[in-house]
């Protein structure tokens, strides 16, 4: 099986690229999964929110970079101090969202490639694999990789954390030269990261603390240079996280949040760990692999006899880190899932090197390495798999469907629209998702999606019904919210209650004009009906084809 062949000069051994052929084929089919999550999902209410210049009660938009730098500086003084993610965001809401799909995909495949790096020479299939199946069984999967905002907030700058770590602790440990530019590059880069989100500055700067710290005698020993580039990259990485922990908006943020010591912070490793327990098994796994010739010869005695070299590495570095990076967050009261990615990054590197650590243990067992690598395989896409075969068949259409609505709407000067409704809910499970919540449009055009998607394009108000229902809107002389009910017209069973204040508005099958009425027997409502109108998709009953004897019952 692992005979050579000659190609281009070389004899290549066979089982060598069938392993890169396999790991080609994963980056290719966890691109095309990206790829269509993030085309298919809609729009957040934040993403429409941040397309507008913040201060400026929604009259600007933000369509040049002086006026994604504007809103960037609103929100440093008033809400965060993450000001790379709400550039990044204001610039590509204004491109093409193609650009944003495919940029994104390509960041989230340098994201996981670059995890399994750290700690490794090289990347292989079951490294990637098992960061992507982390992240798969990982809370709120779209909302960090799909969502503008999600993405530019915490992707986007746990990437940053990810290369910053990379080069830092492989140029700390001798693994990586750095030449005099990429050393600058480094520098500087330092402060990007660190200025980039809160909790990317939080565990960042607990790593460095710690490969400062249990690495000191190394440091000593480093010649001049090295020194002061190693200062230099502290110093720039301390200057950003200043800049970004203490903008005055997040002060404001905190006073108005109320924050306060709480154990609510524990609540993202509860709710992550399952995860978390499988990085725990593996790194028992890989105690137990480098003490396997003791525990053959029984020359284990004591606890101080074991060796725990890569272990103890993988703690010192990355777990503790993780940890210590957490206690800011007892006092910080907003900690989302979304903003635990930082954390996870640092469990993530540790579980990919002990899945390679495994692996390279039973490289004579080919056949056994294969077996576990499809199973694992079927178990990660097995659960990711629905989701993109729910956008592919539902999403994406419905997508494309309501955006023409949409645009075609403002084309002919709509301002009281009607879209279609998304009526596959039911047709998928919540497990489906990878959870996310897709954001689509409401009936209740008070609803907060409902109210972002009109003011983003103009419009007074809208409304989503079924390609198949009427929207009755019937207008009446009363003060207050009155209560009522839509009944079958011969049985008399309640179909729907109805709260209304201005206008009475409910939404029927077509083949229920007539048979669906509105209940106007209590407080001698049909006397004070002012107008009505019964609405489609594309247009409205005339008067000669509905009256309000179709509607009501008196």
């Amino acid at each position: 099986m692992n005979r050579d062949i000659h190609i281009f000069g070389k004899n290549i051994k066979i089982l060598e690229i069938i392993k890169q052929l396999a790991k080609i084929g994963l980056l290719l089919i966890i691109l095309i999964s990206i790829f269509l999550l993030n085309y298919s999902v809609l729009l957040s209410p934040d993403d429409y929110n941040y397309t507008w210049v913040q201060g400026s009660n929604h009259t600007k938009k933000v369509d040049s970079i002086s006026n994604a730098l504007e809103t960037a500086k609103f929100f440093y003084k008033n809400w965060t101090g993450r000001i790379i993610p709400h550039v990044l965001i204001g610039i590509f809401r204004n491109l093409p969202t193609l650009v944003y799909q495919i940029s994104n995909t390509i960041v989230f495949l340098v994201f996981i490639i670059l995890i399994t790096k750290v700690l490794n020479r090289k990347t292989t299939y079951l490294g990637i694999l098992s960061v992507f199946g982390y992240l798969s069984f990982s809370m709120m999967f779209g909302e960090k990789f799909a969502w503008i905002s999600g993405s530019f907030n915490y992707l986007w700058p746990s990437t940053f954390l990810v290369i910053f770590i990379y080069y830092v602790y492989n140029f700390f440990i001798g693994e990586k030269e750095l030449n005099l530019l990429q050393e600058i590059s480094l520098i500087l880069f330092s402060f990007i990261t660190s200025f980039s989100h809160e909790n990317i500055a939080f565990v960042g700067g607990a790593f460095l603390i710690c490969l400062y710290l249990f690495k000191i005698k190394r440091v000593l020993q480093f010649s001049n240079r090295k020194k002061i580039i190693v200062f230099l990259i502290f110093i720039m990485f301390c200057l950003g996280t200043f800049a970004t922990i203490f903008a005055p908006g997040n002060f404001l943020r905190m006073n108005s949040d109320g924050a306060e010591f709480s154990w609510n912070f524990l609540q993202n490793y509860k709710d992550n760990s399952r995860v978390l327990i499988t990085v725990v098994i593996s790194m028992l796994i890989v105690l137990i692999i480098e003490n396997i010739e003791l525990i053959k010869t029984e020359k284990i005695r004591s606890i101080k006899s074991l060796n725990y070299s890569l272990v103890k590495l993988e703690f010192s570095y990355f777990i503790l880190p993780a940890i210590i990076a957490t206690i800011p967050m007892a006092v910080i009261s907003y900690f989302p899932p979304r903003a635990f990615l930082a954390y996870e990054v640092m469990f993530m590197i540790v579980f990919s090197k002990n899945i390679s650590i495994i692996a390279e243990n039973l490289k004579e067992n080919n056949i056994l390495i294969a077996i576990i690598s499809i199973v694992v395989g079927l178990m990660v896409f097995g659960h990711f798999s629905p989701s993109t075969l729910a956008q592919i068949n539902y999403i994406i259409p419905y997508k494309e469907k309501v955006t023409i609505q949409y645009e075609k709407a403002v084309e002919q000067g709509e301002k009281d629209v009607l879209v279609s409704k998304f009526d596959y809910l039911n047709w998928i499970h919540k497990e489906d998702w990878i959870n996310i919540s897709n954001f689509f449009p409401e009936f209740d055009y008070h609803m907060p999606v409902n109210r972002v998607i009109s003011e983003y394009y103009g419009f007074n108000r809208i409304t989503a019904i079924g390609d198949d229902e009427y929207l009755i809107e019937i207008d009446v002389d009363t003060e207050g919210i009155n209560r009522y009910k839509v009944i079958e017209k011969e049985t008399e069973i309640p179909i729907q209650n109805i709260e209304y204040d201005e206008h009475i508005r409910y939404s029927i099958p077509k083949d229920k004009l007539g048979k669906y009425v509105l209940d106007c027997r209590e407080n001698n409502l049909s006397s004070k009906i002012l107008n009505y109108n019964v609405k489609y998709i594309g247009g409205r009953l005339s008067d000669t084809e509905v009256n309000i004897n179709d509607l009501i019952i008196k």
